[in-house]
């Protein structure tokens, strides 16, 4: 059995560019430092982005992987 790391319910506030997804979220709380605190400090492997539906998102998320 392997055994993953994962949080499945993470919410983003902001895009890249500051165009809000959920109101209530911190501004900080945008795709690239949500997937640098998993990598990073938490060691998490697998997230579960709740907005991930907002075009806003996706296009962060496309720029992300474009430019690692």
């Amino acid at each position: 059995m392997v055994e993953i790391f994962a949080d499945l319910h993470v919410h983003i506030g902001r895009s890249e560019k500051g165009k809000p997804i959920k109101i209530t979220g911190a501004r900080s709380l945008n795709f690239a430092n949500i997937a640098k605190e998993c990598v990073d400090r938490k060691g998490i492997q697998m997230v579960g982005i709740i907005d991930c539906a907002s075009p806003y998102v996706i296009e962060d998320i496309e720029d992300f992987l474009r430019n690692r």
